[in-house]
């Protein structure tokens, strides 16, 4: 039964593994595709973190009533250097060589050249240090202070201050990790500060997630990378992971209860083959022997010798009333859906010598001898007298089937207090070795070139070693070829 289920098995467990497997793809396409999002997600975060914080840099503030002027400082970055130019006013170019820091400075005097308009008169002085700056990116800057001119006292000084080292790691960390957190990230970035040149000399985590690194003023970069982004990722793929852990377990229940299905749908095919099977061997026992009493009566005289015919005629009596009680169980054990009759107390040699009797028109009417010796013991035990009286049957049938020339069968039948043993010995063709294992398999049958009318299914020695085992025994074997096979049967008494 187990080979003739492999394909479906195999097809069943394939299946699975093709589930898994797609499984696998579509969950590495979303880690992939988060993985993604993550790293553009919190890219434009770090970009716009610098950002703010470069705006932040100026050193002192101009205000007016109260209102800070901060001008947008993101146009500094990547200019090239030494031009400061704000074409609209005067230019002056100055240094201060005992400052690291460079200025700008816009300063506005009444007492200046230039006009703006009408009725007020402005000069603009910027005064720059060794820069990276372009014009575009001064009038971006000082435009919105000169467009908040109009109102400041008649001379205002704004003062913007930047230094190369504009800040640290640790406090573009800290702004950093704080957005995250601020934005839903539960992520701890770790960072890294390089000039022109020095990136690659910079260690390198294998398994981390590096961000687009972000350019300030001055040739400074930063970038930040994550170590441990790939539990923030699973815990992000948590749905559609559960779904298909879910969908890869009902197809796995699903496929689990449709082999159980079909296995139990085998066994009771099995069931109901064996009792086909075995129903035809019982019935087989009384019909073989009326049979055989019908043969001796009208073919070997039997009906001239009163004692005989009459000892026949019981044999035929007998064996119709136990056919006739076979029936009514069999049919009792369909109703009720009772496989086996409960075990009951029964003589054990009682049975062997009823089935003796039931089997002598059978031996008488082929000529063969029957050796039977009994020792003196108590053969009393708990079973079932329908299925002992078939295994004797079968192992009967078997040594007068297969024995061509020497017609001997011997008997023996000895016990103790535990158990009691039965020996039945034919001097037939016996069994090869290479069959002697297979021999109480059903369906299994010795093949015999020089025997052609022995007819059977291969059941007979099956349903022996079956009767066995339901009575928790033990059967044995041993043949020669043209010697003959001797079975050994033990049975417990009190099981």
């Amino acid at each position: 039964m187990e080979l003739k289920n492999r394909p479906y098995l195999l097809l069943m467990v394939l299946s699975i593994l093709v589930l898994i497997l797609l499984q696998v793809f579509y969950l590495n396409a979303v880690y992939k595709e988060n993985k993604s999002s993550l790293k553009q997600e919190t890219s434009l975060l770090f970009a716009t973190t610098i950002t703010g914080m470069v705006d932040s840099l100026v050193w002192k503030r101009a205000s007016l009533d109260g209102i800070p002027l901060i001008p947008n400082l993101d146009s500094l970055i990547g200019h090239s250097r030494k031009d400061v130019v704000f074409r609209s006013f005067d230019q002056q170019f100055t240094k201060d060589e005992s400052d690291e820091n460079f200025h700008i400075q816009v300063m506005v005097d009444s007492l200046g050249s230039i006009k703006t308009d009408s009725s007020k008169n402005r000069v603009i002085r910027i005064v720059s240090r060794d820069v990276n700056l372009q014009a575009d990116s001064i009038r971006r800057i000082i435009r919105p202070i000169i467009l908040k001119t109009d109102s400041f006292p008649r001379r205002q000084t704004f003062e913007f201050n930047f230094n190369k080292d504009l800040f640290g790691t640790e406090e573009v960390e800290e702004v950093f990790n704080q957005r995250l957190q601020n934005q839903g990230y539960d992520l701890i970035a770790g960072m890294k500060k390089f000039s022109p040149g020095e990136k690659d000399t910079l260690p390198k985590y294998k398994h981390a997630l590096y961000l687009e690194e972000v350019n300030i003023p001055f040739g400074t970069s930063f970038q930040a990378y994550f170590e441990d982004y790939r539990k923030f990722l699973w815990m992000k793929m948590l749905p559609p992971l559960i779904f298909g852990i879910l969908v890869l377990a009902l197809v796995s229940l699903s496929f689990v209860l449709l082999y159980r299905n079909i296995i139990r749908q085998q066994r009771l095919n099995l069931l109901k083959n064996d009792l086909i099977s075995n129903i035809t061997h019982e019935l087989k026992t009384p019909v073989a022997t009326v049979g055989v009493v019908l043969e001796a009566l009208e073919n070997f005289g039997a009906d001239q010798q009163t004692e005989t015919r009459q000892e026949y005629i019981q044999i035929a009596k007998r064996e119709l009333k136990r056919l006739n009680k076979m029936s009514e169980s069999i049919l009792s054990s369909a109703v009720s859906g009772q496989k086996d009759s409960p075990k009951a107390g029964i003589e054990f040699d009682k049975v062997l010598e009823e089935q003796l009797l039931s089997f002598k028109p059978i031996l008488d009417s082929k000529g063969f001898l029957f050796d039977y010796q009994k020792d003196k013991a108590d053969y009393h035990i708990m079973g079932h007298q329908e299925s002992l009286a078939m295994m004797i049957f079968n192992l009967l049938d078997n040594a007068v089937k297969y024995s061509q020339k020497t017609k001997i069968i011997s008997i023996k039948l000895f016990g103790d207090q535990a158990h009691l043993q039965l020996e039945i010995q034919d001097q037939g063709i016996g069994i090869p070795e290479k069959y002697q294992k297979e021999i109480f398999e059903k369906f299994v049958r010795v093949p015999q070139q020089d025997i052609h009318d022995v007819k059977g299914y291969g059941l007979g020695l099956a349903q022996v070693y079956a009767a066995v085992k339901q009575h928790n025994g033990k059967i044995s074997l041993k043949s020669e070829i043209g010697k003959g096979t001797l079975f050994t049967i033990q049975l417990p008494k009190n099981d």
